[in-house]
């Protein structure tokens, strides 16, 4: 049976960082944004808040879709710095989702973390029905935490949704796993000889040289034609 989660990105649109940061309510639904993709790519299925709800429609929501999880997505704020994870409290489903999830958080941090921690009076933690997590990813009221964040959206965003993954016991798949493969083929058939070069540039947004299509297009015809 698939695996369904629901995204709690913050609603706190007045709750304003440093540093051009923005409010948590922006930055945090960025991040989700990132967390919903690529957990859709890989077959789970996803739910998520409304930035005009309340908690309390939040949490009714969420129980009213049954998800496998609940993810509360915070970015946290009085003097400190580092990231951290809570569930409800230790043992259980919740305990196991934040550990996965801190596990993939915290490689990519540039300070030292703050660990998982337990705080059963959080409202999401408390009041949903399935296993709940709430993640504070680093302090938007620090400096040099808020710039991380900004500059660091995509990863973030693929890192919390690895831990997700590890929870759930699938397999993460890079988005450019496809290319990689595809360019291995090329590589070996002789169409292509740079394969590096390739899976940098193949991708959306970026530009390949036209020398480079060009050696590709006459090799790949060479080959289809029967040549050598």
């Amino acid at each position: 049976m698939g695996k369904s989660v629901y995204l709690s990105p913050s609603m706190q649109e007045h709750n304003e960082g440093v540093a051009g940061y923005g409010t948590e309510e922006v930055r945090m639904n960025q991040v989700a944004d990132v967390v919903e993709k690529t957990l859709k790519r890989h077959g789970v299925t996803t739910y998520r808040n409304k930035p005009e709800w309340t908690l309390q429609k939040v949490a009714q929501d969420s129980n009213s879709k049954k998800p496998n999880l609940h993810f509360a997505i915070h970015s946290n704020a009085g003097g400190g710095r580092g990231g951290e994870i809570f569930a409800y409290a230790p043992g259980g489903e919740g305990e196991k989702a934040a550990k996965a999830i801190y596990s993939e958080l915290e490689p990519i941090t540039p300070t030292t973390d703050r660990g998982v921690k337990f705080w059963p009076e959080l409202y999401e933690l408390r009041k949903t029905s399935a296993p709940a997590v709430l993640v504070e990813i680093a302090f938007h009221d620090n400096e040099d935490d808020a710039k991380w964040i900004i500059a660091n959206i995509e990863k973030i965003g693929v890192a919390l949704a690895k831990g997700v993954l590890k929870y759930f016991g699938i397999e993460f798949v890079s988005e450019t796993y496809e290319l990689e493969q595809a360019v291995k083929v090329l590589n070996e058939k002789g169409i292509i000889s740079d394969s590096d070069y390739w899976i940098g540039n193949a991708l959306p947004g970026r530009i390949v040289r036209g020398e480079f299509a060009a050696t590709l297009i006459k090799r790949a015809a060479l080959i289809l034609k029967g040549g050598n």
